[in-house]
């Protein structure tokens, strides 16, 4: 097996592809394609499968384990650098010839240098050491599938986008199977009803929502398609209720429909309503002042939603965002301690602080709810500012794509966009095996092996990306 990802030069092409010469490319009618895409296809499910076991996700070693320490994650993350692994030499010459991404390189060496750093001063060491490994992993299974595999498709990141979709419905028929297939429709419209203490819906919502941002590039001008998708991934993220995460899906849906709509009133109401939506979301990473008196605004005038907007759990629940309120106000002391350097990359939350944060809030928080904090606790300003520096650089980066590649260059600003929205109520940042990673990872490197500037060509030994016709007019 050719592990480079190299596909020889006079390959015969399976006849059942001929049909399709007008969007199938010879890199995607190849069987090393075919196999790769089998391979993660069988990674996604194996990926999702721990999720339906779970039974108690309120049980601190439990969540631990599910997260990053059981052996079955251990080799998820494993097999997904594999994966990335065979095309990593072809990624690192895509890569290497791009001068203009240079400075982002820099800065996520920069990051992964100060975060390797924290270990020789972490409150654990072997945890630091660990968790540090598994970002490496993760990095070069993204950086192979992004700028070695689907930067040799033809439509590079809309490709990835596609695959995503495709990963949203077999996380929803997953979801659907192992947790809803019992529930009836009253019980659904229960204002109380949730699966939020037996199941990790988090991560069904971030498929979805990644889905959701992709059925909107993938279908502009297919209308039933993008609106029969946009309606049921909305739907499934309405029945999780996840009511921060919805909040910045609508965001990034109203801010990439905006940038692809044409001219007109539309375009200039959804890129208002997404700004809007999305000062929400630096609000609640930064602790949701204005977030918490708007709702006490609406309590007041329209109790009839509370119920709905605190799952049966009331105003005070409300307004202390699901005890994430008092458990930040907990944690600040613990920043302070060593605001500059932090705690130990991914060490703060080691076995012993359970207890002591249960102690102060009363719930078993595990990680700190909102990523940007538990990055200042694992690695201090310093890390953030470099962390922060390299995925705005590359959201930048982004946009100078997007005035080439319109609908790629979006698509991946927005992705990397709902990462930090992601960040301001959950925690991505230091818990990076998650799928806002993988897929903002995988999309980010898949752009980054193509050119920002209109005068783009193949690279030398790349895959052609020309389709028949085109080949031989």
């Amino acid at each position: 097996m050719n592990t480079s990802g190299a596909f020889p030069a006079n390959v015969s092409i399976d006849p059942r592809h001929r049909a399709f010469w007008g969007r199938v490319t010879e890199f995607e009618a190849s069987w090393f394609y075919r196999l790769t895409i089998i391979g993660l296809v069988l990674w996604w499910v194996a990926y999702l499968y721990p999720l339906i076991t779970v039974v108690d996700i309120e049980d601190p070693p439990a969540v631990q384990g599910t997260m990053e320490g059981s052996l079955a994650n251990r080799l998820l993350v494993i097999s997904f650098a594999g994966l990335g692994g065979m095309y990593l030499p072809r990624a690192i010459r895509a890569l290497r010839v791009r001068r203009e991404v240079a400075p982002i390189f820099y800065l996520l060496a920069g990051y992964l240098f100060w975060s390797a750093a924290t270990s020789l001063w972490s409150i654990d060491g072997v945890l630091s050491i660990r968790r540090f490994a598994i970002l490496v992993l993760l990095l070069i299974g993204a950086i192979g599938l992004g700028a070695g595999f689907y930067a040799q498709t033809r439509d590079r990141a809309i490709t990835l986008a596609r695959h995503v979709l495709y990963a949203s419905w077999i996380a929803i028929a997953v979801l659907i199977a192992s947790r809803l297939w019992h529930q009836s429709f009253l019980e659904l419209l229960n204002p109380e009803w949730t699966l939020k203490y037996d199941t990790p819906t988090q991560y069904y919502m971030f498929a979805a929502a990644y889905g959701l941002i992709a059925a909107v590039v993938l279908y502009p001008s297919a209308k039933i398609k993008s609106v029969v998708s946009v309606l049921v991934l909305g739907l499934v993220l309405l029945l999780l209720k996840g009511r921060t995460l919805i909040a910045g899906t609508l965001a990034a849906g109203l801010l990439i429909s905006s940038c692809l709509a044409k001219r007109g009133p539309w375009r200039t109401t959804a890129f208002l309503l997404g700004l809007i939506l999305s000062s929400v979301q630096v609000d609640l990473a930064m602790g949701g002042r204005i977030v918490l008196s708007c709702a006490a605004f609406v309590a007041d005038r329209l109790a009839s939603l509370v119920p709905y907007l605190s799952i049966g759990n009331g105003l005070n629940d409300l307004l202390s965002l699901d005890g994430r309120i008092p458990l930040w106000h907990t944690l600040w002391p613990y920043f302070g301690d060593h605001p500059f350097i932090g705690h130990g990359f991914g060490a703060f939350w080691y076995p012993n602080r359970f207890a002591d944060v249960y102690r102060e809030v009363l719930w078993p928080a595990v990680v700190a709810h909102n990523g940007f904090l538990d990055e200042l606790l694992g690695t201090g300003v310093i890390g953030l500012l470099l962390f922060l520096a390299f995925w705005f650089a590359s959201m930048q980066f982004t946009l100078r794509v997007a005035k080439v590649d319109k609908h790629s260059g979006y698509l991946v600003f927005v992705w990397l966009l709902l990462f930090l929205f992601c960040n301001s109520t959950l925690s991505i940042l230091q818990s990076y095996f998650q799928a806002p990673t993988l897929f903002s990872g995988t999309a980010l490197f898949a752009v980054l092996a193509q050119s920002s500037r209109p005068s783009f060509r193949p690279l030398p030994g790349m895959y052609c990306t020309k389709t028949k016709a085109e080949r031989q007019g």
